[in-house]
């Protein structure tokens, strides 16, 4: 008789969240590396591309399986890897951006 509970292995959120790791991997070597990515400076639009991508990150067919907390877990960790990256960015994008929000 099977197992009634998938393995981890099978397991689509954790198969996500391990994704979404290896993502924030490549984001710290490039952190490292003094590269940064540009976010917007709107928080709105900040959220919704952070949001976006951690979708984006998730396999289609899992899309279904995965419940919210997911997406919103993966936003908060990419937020957080991008936000510590914008320190890298040439002083006055990090002027234009600190004029529309306050960090």
């Amino acid at each position: 008789m099977p197992d009634p509970t998938p393995s981890v292995a099978h397991d689509p959120q954790s198969r996500y969240l391990r994704r979404v790791e290896r993502r924030l991997k490549v984001l710290d070597t490039l952190e490292k590396a003094g590269l940064g990515v540009f976010l917007p400076a709107d928080s709105q639009q900040r959220k919704h591309h952070i949001e976006l991508l951690a979708r984006l990150i998730a396999r289609l067919s899992e899309l279904p399986q995965l419940p919210r907390s997911s997406f919103d877990e993966a936003a908060k960790l990419l937020e957080a890897r991008f936000e510590a990256m914008q320190k890298l960015l040439p002083s006055d994008v990090q002027h234009r951006n600190r004029i529309r929000r306050n960090w």
